[in-house]
């Protein structure tokens, strides 16, 4: 079972490593601990702690609630390269934190296209692609879900 909880400041170090790992780092636009502080301290984002069912932390979400407060952006989840396999569970439970903790009606995201395996949980949990635009030399496509 995977549970998501709100992070505390001290996991802000995990969370850097677990961007410069290779399986993430070649997805994630990389924040460095200044980055994540800075988001951290903005109220209108939230870091969302990722842990299994021995209550260890495999990962996070950071969420940036949209100012209309209708629409939420999942600007990024990321899995240890070691607890793999439960960014499907966890994408669920955001969803349910979203529309319990802000009553939002839509989550949206980005994601590389060359991230296949992203595009597929997004796509399998109904997330429609509604735009695209060059980034970085890459395709970045962007994803909705209206819950």
């Amino acid at each position: 079972m995977t549970s998501l909880r709100p992070s505390s400041r001290n996991e802000l170090d995990a969370f850097d490593k677990i961007d410069h790992q290779d399986h993430a780092s070649k997805f994630l636009t990389q924040l460095g601990i200044k980055g994540h502080l800075d988001f951290y301290d903005d109220p209108d984002n939230t870091y969302l702690s990722i842990e299994n069912n021995e209550g260890e932390l495999t990962g996070y979400i950071l969420l940036v609630l949209e100012p209309d407060r209708q629409s939420l952006e999942c600007r990024r989840i990321a899995i240890d390269k070691n607890k793999r396999g439960i960014g499907q569970a966890a994408m669920k439970e955001m969803e349910n934190f979203g529309r319990s903790e802000f009553g939002v009606q839509r989550i949206w995201l980005d994601v590389f296209e060359d991230n296949n395996v992203g595009r597929h949980i997004y796509e399998k949990l109904g997330f429609k692609q509604f735009k695209s635009e060059p980034r970085d030399e890459r395709n970045l496509l962007f994803y909705e879900k209206f819950i």
